[in-house]
């Protein structure tokens, strides 16, 4: 097996696999947000870094003979990434729109719906009155915005964030706040839990 895959011999090496991959999924879903993605990619992020956390960290061997204080540990990191992502699925739209966000009065062209069985999702594409299309998506738990209907949105002036509404703009100081406290309780966590989980017995005898 590659060297990147084997179990992280040190306590180094394992809070630096842990602190990364649990912060990972934050950073796709700030691409995703930005670009105007639908929310699956974020939470296909969050799934695969778990898994590799599993995989490289918390193996099952490693679980097994975990104490329950490590496993709490694990599991809050678990938790804080998972509210890490969801808040940077929010902050840096709206966070550079309320910043230099310019109002245009948009038409909604393109409605598409995605359903994830229990719930849809829908995503709508805009284009400014002069026919021009607006990069990006505004994506909905449920369905607000009708095709033909003119909306105030907020764009970016360089062309490159995906627009919103003003209302929604209007929450970044929220999500503002929230950002950074959970990335540091991920990354506190992490380090924690990093530090005191131990390696699997085969490989105890190599530290």
């Amino acid at each position: 097996m590659a060297r990147w895959l084997t179990y992280p011999r040190t306590r180094r090496d394992r809070r630096l696999v842990l602190c990364a991959g649990l912060t990972v999924p934050g950073l796709i879903a700030a691409v995703g947000d930005l670009a105007g993605w639908p929310s699956w990619v974020a939470i296909a992020g969050l799934v695969a870094a778990e898994l590799t956390v599993c995989l490289l960290v918390w193996t099952p061997s490693v679980w097994t003979a975990a104490s329950l204080a490590v496993k709490t540990l694990a599991v809050a990191a678990g938790i804080a990434s998972f509210f890490w992502m969801i808040t940077m699925t929010q902050a840096p739209r709206l966070t550079v729109l309320a910043l230099r966000g310019e109002p245009v009065i948009a038409e909604v062209v393109e409605h598409d719906v995605i359903d994830y069985g229990r719930h849809e999702e829908h995503c709508y594409r805009l284009q400014r009155a002069n026919a021009v299309a607006i990069p990006g998506r505004i994506c909905r738990s449920r369905d607000e915005l009708t095709k033909g209907r003119t909306v105030t949105v907020l764009v970016d002036p360089g062309g490159l964030i995906a627009a919103e509404t003003p209302a929604e703009v209007a929450h970044a100081p929220f999500w503002q706040t929230l950002a950074p406290i959970s990335l540091t309780a991920t990354l506190i966590l992490c380090w924690i839990s990093g530090g005191i989980t131990a390696s699997p017995p085969a490989q105890r005898q190599n530290y």
